[in-house]
């Protein structure tokens, strides 16, 4: 999840004022609340790790809290906040992908050295949250390797490719953005069939007289172009300076050239490292005279199409035939309609995806049940190809149709072997859709598949993720096994950088965060689109991506300075005490990590419970939501993994849902939330084994700004107010601690 940004204060001054709560020797402290009376009793708590007591909680445990790693770098009030009161920070975002990665794949951890140095001056350890997860990923660079490769042939072989052309003498005149100097002119010369632009004094500077000679040209990022400007001068030598890119400086390449007074092509190769409309600006405000420019043009070269063979990467329905021994019908794939009847005259529509393996001509019968025969024709001949194409066709039903319902194409038309592949299959009578799971779903209904392979039984037709098929392209997919060894050693260079910029000094991490899907009892790890900031690492790598990440993880630790003994893996998910499913998903969790773990060499050292948690004003489901508390640490305690409370923050709602925020906030309803949160760390103590005891985090120290990127946006969720003012939730986490670990 992210971290709310917490506001640190440099230099203390009237900021600070009315302080009753020391942070550290440092004096930094914080604000008495405005309703001095209410909040009085406020003051006399200490720090919040001195309600540890040591001997009644596990020879593990630290108090984490959350902080911003920039700001603890600033060694002020964050810094002193952070020292006081938590034997552990977790950075919420400074140790993320997308945090450590630009778009080009290069890694900065200078953040991360800093904090690690200030961490280690101040005796706090420093909990690392992430490694391989999907959110806040630098998907726009991982993706950028998936992509589609051009065909390597010979050069000679290439076609070449015009991108952009402009024939200035064909042009009524120019409309193009320009910076003029000491009153240059431009015009069309149709006798020389060329721009021509006069400037008739020097200008202080080259760039005073700036212009574009073309706009409107879209680059593709990463393609090999060439640009070629042909132009002269009526007299001397020009020397032009320039660009061919957007406004931003940061997206051009350079062009350069002297022009003489003969006409010539200048010709420019350049690899752009961006995207979109460009222009090509030209500045020469140092040359007198006249500058013609008859053409620009843009190409790039590539390879030409041929058919390649590309995997297809979507459930479809698969029937295998072998040879035809006796009839067409040995082999046979059915469209079957339960409940329907046709009629003499009833109209229907077909449309589906097909293809196969080899070539063939396929013909369709109307059936009653499959294998009931009742009328030699239903359809048109279905033609098959490798490639996917699409086959549609309407027609009205016979007479002799009367009674069926199911169309049998009869495979075995096409006498040897073949695979047949079918997808994205709609079937119509009298405009009724009649296909119940038209995108063969493997979890939905298969009622309308029926298949009879090799003369064998009939059964429901198989489901597959996919086939290969041809394709006609210049460009090359990559395989599934290339991507997979793409996205694997990506994940190994980004797990190794991490681990050697920490240098050991981070010995427990979040070695995969939010793998598990939001349904109900059975759910396994979860799939998404990628995105520029979102990449689904187990898209590519499977449902046991976690044991690379593990492996990398141990591995690079290992290797860079750190004693393997000492670290330890967790796992971390949200929702685990969920009411909506009454912690099912602590379930799926310990089974997908029971299923990690089966290999007998991953190894997961304990599970991360992330509770942001609400408290809800309606006294009935607040006791459901207590009791799914309780449920969740019997069942991580009885998992035998030590066990992170990883990012605890509360909101609130109203008896009918609705979310309160800071500004509508009782003093009695915060005190209730106080009183969950003692009860949630109260709870942690006595169910959780003391062996399995590793944490619990204070995840959001302010409650939330204002901001539409803000944590849980204008909700109460500190412990201290915007001003840093001790909320009656300090109170409940001392309390919490106090009576949780007292012996």
């Amino acid at each position: 999840m992210k971290l709310l940004n917490i506001l640190a204060i440099g230099a203390m001054g009237a900021a600070i004022v009315s302080c009753s709560d020391d942070f550290d020797t440092n004096g930094y402290k914080v604000d008495q609340p405005q309703e001095s009376a209410q909040y009085e009793y406020l003051k006399d708590y200490g720090p919040l790790k001195s309600y540890v007591n040591r001997s009644g909680a596990g020879a593990k445990f630290r108090l984490g809290g959350a902080v911003d790693a920039a700001e603890f770098n600033e060694r002020g009030l964050v810094h002193a906040l952070a020292v006081a009161n938590y034997d552990e920070i977790t950075f919420g975002n400074h140790m993320k992908h997308n945090y450590v990665m630009a778009d080009d794949g290069t890694m900065d951890f200078g953040t991360i050295l800093s904090a690690i140095e200030n961490a280690r001056a101040a005796g706090i350890s420093i909990f690392g949250h992430t490694l391989a997860w999907h959110s806040q990923q630098q998907g726009k660079y991982l993706l950028s390797l998936l992509q589609d490769r051009e065909i390597e042939v010979d050069p000679n072989e290439k076609n070449v490719i015009t991108d952009y052309e402009l024939n200035w003498g064909e042009q009524d005149g120019y409309s193009m953005w320009g910076q003029w100097g000491k009153g240059a002119t431009t015009t069309i010369n149709k006798a020389d069939n060329c721009l021509e632009v006069m400037n008739p004094e020097a200008a202080a500077n080259f760039w005073d007289l700036q212009f574009f000679i073309a706009d409107g040209i879209n680059l593709v990022n990463g393609r090999d172009y060439e640009l070629t400007i042909t132009a002269r001068t009526l007299g001397g030598e020009c020397e032009v300076r320039g660009n061919i890119g957007t406004w931003n400086q940061g997206e051009s390449c350079p062009v350069g050239y002297k022009i003489t007074d003969e006409w010539k092509d200048y010709v420019f190769n350049f690899t752009p490292t961006f995207e979109g409309g460009s222009h090509i600006l030209t500045q020469f405000g140092d040359f007198v005279g006249t500058v013609q420019f008859k053409s620009i043009k843009l190409t790039h070269s590539e390879a030409p199409e041929s058919e390649i063979t590309v995997w297809y990467d979507d459930n479809c329905l698969q029937v295998i035939t072998d040879d035809k021994v006796n009839e067409a019908w040995d082999s046979q794939f059915w469209l079957v309609f339960p409940g329907a009847s046709f009629n003499g005259g009833d109209k229907w529509e077909i449309s589906m995806d097909v293809r196969a393996n080899e070539s063939a001509s396929i013909g369709t019968q109307v059936h009653k049940a499959p294998g009931e025969y009742l009328h030699w024709k239903a359809l048109d001949n279905i033609p098959f190809t490798p490639t996917w194409t699409n086959f549609s066709a309407s027609g009205t039903f016979d007479d002799a149709a009367a009674g069926g319902y199911s169309i049998a194409l009869n495979l075995n038309d096409y006498a040897p072997g073949n695979e047949y592949y079918f997808d994205n299959i709609s079937f119509k009578v009298n405009g009724v859709e009649l296909i119940t799971n038209a995108t063969c779903d493997p979890n939905g209904p298969m009622d309308n598949y029926v298949s009879k392979e090799c003369r064998g039984d009939l059964v429901p037709t198989r489901v597959v993720d996919g086939c290969y098929t041809v394709i006609k392209s210049n460009m090359q997919p990559l395989t599934p096994e290339e991507k997979e060894e793409i996205v694997r050693g990506e994940l190994k260079r980004w797990i190794y950088g991490m681990m050697e910029a920490c240098n050991g000094y981070v010995t427990a991490w979040d070695v995969v965060n939010e793998a598990i899907g939001d349904g109900g009892l059975g759910d396994g790890v979860k799939h998404g689109d990628d995105k520029d900031d979102e990449f689904y690492w187990q898209n590519y790598l499977g449902d046991n991506y976690a044991r690379d990440a593990v492996k990398f993880a141990r591995e690079a630790f290992a290797e860079y300075g750190g004693n393997p003994d000492e670290l330890l893996l967790f796992v971390n998910d949200y929702n685990l005490e969920a009411e909506y499913n009454k912690t099912a998903k602590t379930d799926n969790l310990i089974r997908v990590i029971g299923e990690w773990e089966a290999d007998g060499v991953t190894r997961i050292d304990g599970i991360g419970t992330q509770m942001h948690v609400t408290y809800s004003m309606n006294p009935e489901y607040q006791a459901k939501q207590e009791q799914c508390v309780i449920d969740m640490f019997t069942k991580l305690a009885a998992s035998g993994k030590l066990v992170h409370v990883s990012e605890l923050d509360m909101g609130i709602t109203d008896e009918n849902g609705n979310t309160i925020m800071t500004a509508d906030l009782t003093f009695e309803q915060k005190q209730l939330m106080s009183d969950y949160y003692k009860f949630i760390v109260k709870k942690f103590f006595e169910i959780i084994p003391k062996e399995q005891q590793y944490g619990v985090v204070q995840w959001a120290a302010r409650d939330a700004g204002s901001q539409e990127w803000d944590w849980r946006k204008d909700q109460p969720i500190g412990i201290w107010d915007r001003d840093y003012a001790r909320k009656p939730a300090y109170a409940g986490w001392c309390e919490g601690l106090q009576e949780g670990t007292a012996n």
